[in-house]
């Protein structure tokens, strides 16, 4: 399999020696880009590697950003992840050049990444002085920023040092004499990514059908099994995963068709399937019941070219589930092949239900906003990759009127959780629409 890379020689060095180690059945072909911003130039040179690549890997998120669009959706493609081992070595590094990284200031991670491992470490009570830079909408003068921001804090005595996870920001601090680290990724990501590629490169070329059935398993989750044994109460937590369930339809144009007291079953498009799970890597829905429900879910996806052939092959995934089986995915693409257990509840999306009774219950309270519009507001900005928005944006995203919207606006901002920071024309004539910037933690 021909799989392109494409990032800075310092990434791309990790990566070569995983390949080259566990992955010699793998023809790669290694694209240097020193670059933080979009190159009319690398864009043209990845346009004439297309036909020579069956998947592409980008080793950081800015190059992703801007370049997936030139083999997505026809060639599969993905960005080797952040994770908290990469932070948890990063911390690591930090203390043996004697820094307390429990006094420094971080890029690139989300407060949850950052807020779990500190608690993890047991170091949360003394970890205040951690400055977290807040993800922004990636152009041209996105490095700047960060490097502004991380300088910013050290020059003024915030911070001690600084943990980067952006090359060309290390190479500006370094350049400064400003203490820092680079939080380079694992072995382990690196690996899951190329994995990722391969079973995505497969599901999608082997003449799979373009349809798509998920049967979805409900189990309440063990420490609320009685439940089962309270009908109002089971039909409550039932109605929770129905409205998750129906907004990931709605947002897919997916079909519900079919409903049971602990099952769903939805009809849709594949390629929409694959865009929507970032091949295969993210599965919103999943975590979305996780979070929002007292109910664990096993996920059967079946491919056909048509329902029944769809269906055939789900109950097959589903067949592959036991007693202890939860919050697992099986994909069965046609007879006689299947690809799982996937397991997309790891690393910061287990995280995120910790947070549930640690800052987002302490940030409902604060604010009087539901704890289910704040988890609801933080999935969106994680998977926008960006925090900025109007009220209608905001309104489109969640569901919601745009007088709810702007009501949601003027209690983060009233609190300090939101700003604006520019104006948008949204039409011929008319008021321009604010633009917030939405930070969940100060």
């Amino acid at each position: 399999m021909n799989i392109g890379f494409l990032g800075s020689e310092k990434r791309l060095k990790y990566i070569r020696e995983v390949v080259d180690t566990l992955f010699t059945d793998i023809h790669p072909t290694y694209i240097v880009d020193e670059l933080a911003y979009y190159n009319e130039e690398t864009a043209a040179e990845l346009k004439a590697l297309r036909n020579d690549l069956q998947g592409i890997i980008f080793a950081g998120e800015l190059q992703y950003e801007f370049y997936n669009s030139i083999f997505f959706p026809n060639i599969p493609c993905d960005y080797v992840k952040k994770d908290w081992s990469s932070l948890q070595n990063a911390f690591l590094s930090m203390s043996i050049k004697g820094i307390d990284f429990r006094n420094v200031s971080i890029d690139s991670y989300s407060y949850s990444s950052i807020f779990n491992l500190l608690k993890d470490l047991g170091t949360l009570d003394n970890a205040k002085a951690i400055k977290i830079i807040q993800r922004r909408q990636f152009d041209k003068g996105y490095v700047d920023s960060v490097f502004d921001d991380h300088y910013s804090y050290f020059k003024s005595g915030a911070v001690k040092g600084c943990i980067t996870a952006l090359h060309p920001v290390l190479s500006l601090l370094e350049a400064e004499g400003v203490p820092c680290v680079y939080a380079r990724p694992t072995t382990e990501i690196i690996i899951k990514t190329i994995n990722g590629i391969v079973d995505l490169f497969e599901t999608q070329y082997n003449k799979d059908g373009h349809i798509a059935i998920l049967i979805l398993q409900i189990i309440p989750k063990k420490e609320y099994s009685y439940i089962r044994q309270d009908e109002y109460l089971y039909m409550h937590e039932k109605i929770k995963v129905a409205e998750e369930v129906y907004y990931f339809a709605k947002n897919t144009h997916a079909a519900v068709v079919s409903e049971s007291i602990d099952k769903f079953m939805i009809l849709m498009n594949k390629e929409t399937l694959i865009d929507y799970t970032n091949g295969l890597q993210r599965f919103y829905l999943l975590n979305s019941i996780f979070i929002n429900t007292n109910c664990d879910v096993n996920i059967a996806v079946g491919y056909g070219f048509n329902p029944s052939e769809a269906k055939f092959n789900a109950n097959l995934a589903a067949e592959k589930f036991d007693a202890d089986s939860k919050n697992l995915t099986y994909i069965v693409p046609r007879q006689n092949a299947a690809i799982g257990p996937l397991n997309f509840l790891v690393g910061d999306d287990l995280n995120v239900d910790r947070i549930e009774e640690d800052y987002i219950s302490s940030l409902s309270k604060e604010i009087g906003i539901s704890q289910t519009m704040l988890y609801k507001l933080y999935s969106m900005i994680e998977r926008q990759k960006r925090n900025s928005c109007t009220s209608q944006d905001l309104a489109d995203k969640l569901s919601i009127s745009q007088r709810n919207a702007n009501r949601l606006l003027r209690k983060l901002e009233d609190f300090g959780y939101a700003k604006v920071v520019g104006k948008r024309l949204t039409g011929q004539s008319g008021r321009p629409s604010d633009i917030y910037d939405i930070s969940l933690s100060k």
